[in-house]
């Protein structure tokens, strides 16, 4: 696909959690990419100009408007700069740039991110879990109940579609639910699956060394670092 360049309008803005946000805009509707895929923005800091990588959250059935999940780092350049973002203004976009695209290539299909990096899961799961007779799980790791984001979304998914399963883990504190490191929650039947992970590069390299020594072969996983 063409890298295209066009604004893009802030429609929406909310705070999924304490440092969090979900923007959405407006673009144009030719503006096409697949799943998994991420756009740059130009974000500015008195009078410095930067592009920033965000992967994109919406689906790519859904035209005309665009929606990023953002991690908010305090001190942070871009966060600095979404921290005043109102509705209505315009930011510059990029895209759609990267290789981290779903393949149905495999009877089961095993996501495992954290934090924002659940992202492109969220877009390719909405637009082809319900094409798709293939198993879909979702591990998603992150520290308390109060980081978790779009838990009601998955679960809606879970109950609507029986080849879905969601697993939220926390790693700092004790609920009714998974509890530990995304890896913990792998088990040992890794065979005839396909891993996509995405999140913070610590994790990601954490997760594809335990695959493969769990014996799955690289080409069944596919990785999106973030830094």
């Amino acid at each position: 696909m063409a890298i295209q360049e066009f604004e893009g309008k802030v429609i929406a803005k909310k705070y999924l959690t304490k440092d969090v946000i979900e923007l959405s805009f407006s673009i144009p509707e030719a503006f096409d990419f697949q799943a998994g895929q991420f756009v740059m923005l130009r974000m500015h800091n008195d009078d410095v100009y930067k592009f920033k990588s965000y992967s994109i959250l919406s689906p790519p059935s859904q035209k005309g408007t665009l929606d990023l999940c953002i991690k908010i780092i305090d001190g942070g350049f871009a966060s600095e700069a979404f921290k005043v973002l109102e509705v209505g203004e315009n930011l510059t976009m990029r895209g759609p740039f990267g290789h981290f695209t779903f393949k149905d290539q495999a009877p089961e299909i095993w996501f495992i991110g954290t934090g924002t990096g659940v992202a492109p899961f969220y877009c390719m799961l909405s637009e082809y879990l319900s094409k798709s007779q293939t198993k879909f799980r979702l591990i998603f790791g992150v520290k308390t109940k109060g980081d978790l984001f779009y838990y009601d979304y998955f679960k809606d998914l879970e109950k609507k579609y029986p080849q879905f399963t969601y697993c939220p883990t926390l790693t700092r504190e004790e609920w009714n639910g998974a509890t530990g490191r995304v890896q913990k929650q792998l088990g040992d039947n890794l065979q005839d699956k396909e891993f996509y992970i995405c999140g913070l590069k610590e994790m990601v390299l954490e997760t594809q060394e335990y695959l493969l020594k769990s014996g799955v072969s690289p080409e069944h996983i596919h990785f999106e670092r973030y830094s």
